[in-house]
């Protein structure tokens, strides 16, 4: 049964009606261990993180979900590095808590707060689906504006329910780093918020960022797709995209990016990345 098949989705709606919010946590948990284990739950880009991430280092996972990249991050740091799993609704870090105990995950903090460029608490938006069931994947601060044209293609949900979560400046938050590699971020629009409360980190390490982009989510925040890739040009980064012909393709034009995940990679890393960037020899 795949990770979103038409049977799980039957199986959901049928199932959630019925059981406690503890219970269903518990089986979504196991779900989501037997999908990553078979690699039935899988993103493109998880293929960089060979090159991107070395034994020992430390990585940070911003909007972790239910761990499908902690899992692979944890991998790829081995026992002496380190994964900062940042997710700040209840239900959902209470399942990834879950996910990485089965898992055998013990390079792996689990942090229950959101990401932002200040540190203090924010009211998020939980979908909900028509079983009942939480759409944690696309849980999203409330600030965000979805009341605009365009809403018909990228409101995916029926309803919502408001959740209060606590948000951290990561600058403010994390302890002092030895060697970040890489950042994957995915929290639906609020990622240039969480890449300005890490400013100092990020002009420190020089990480490698993998990040859903969204245009329509970044406006919803009054940000423009320019804002957020200035943030990281001017501090010394290229934009890049994972091709179906798994090369890395330099992004010449903002009028080319489309909702999907992206990779930002600092001068310092090219060279990590040299044998994947589209034309090398």
């Amino acid at each position: 049964m795949g990770a979103d098949s038409l049977l799980r989705r039957a199986l959901k709606a049928t199932l959630r009606p019925l059981l406690t919010e503890s219970t269903y946590s518990y089986l979504q948990g196991l779900a989501k261990v037997v999908d990553i284990r078979r690699g039935k739950w899988y993103e493109p880009e998880l293929d960089l993180l060979s090159v991107a991430v070395r034994s020992g280092d430390h990585v940070l996972d911003l909007g972790a979900n239910y761990g499908l990249y902690t899992y692979h991050l944890s991998r790829a740091v081995g026992a002496t590095g380190h994964v900062y799993a940042f997710e700040p609704l209840p239900f959902t870090h209470r399942t990834l808590a879950l996910v990485t105990r089965l898992l055998g995950l013990r390079n792996v903090t689990i942090v229950p707060k959101g990401c932002s460029d200040v540190t203090g608490t924010a009211v998020f938006r939980l979908p909900i689906q028509k079983s009942g069931a939480p759409g944690a994947g696309q849980a999203h601060m409330g600030r965000r504006n979805d009341e605009r044209p365009g809403s018909e293609a990228q409101v995916r949900w029926d309803r919502t329910t408001k959740v209060e979560c606590e948000v951290v400046a990561l600058d403010d938050y994390l302890p002092r780093l030895e060697n970040l590699s890489l950042i994957k971020s995915d929290i639906e629009g609020a990622e240039l918020l969480a890449f300005r409360g890490a400013v100092r980190t990020i002009e420190r390490h020089h990480p490698s960022v993998i990040c859903e982009i969204n245009p329509w989510f970044l406006d919803g925040f009054g940000l423009r797709l320019h804002d957020l890739v200035a943030f990281f040009t001017d501090r010394g980064y290229g934009l890049y995209r994972y091709t179906p012909a798994k090369k890395l393709a330099h992004v010449m034009s903002l009028d080319d990016v489309v909702e999907d995940n992206y990779v930002f990679v600092h001068a310092d890393r090219v060279l990590q990345f040299a044998p994947l960037l589209d034309g090398h020899r």
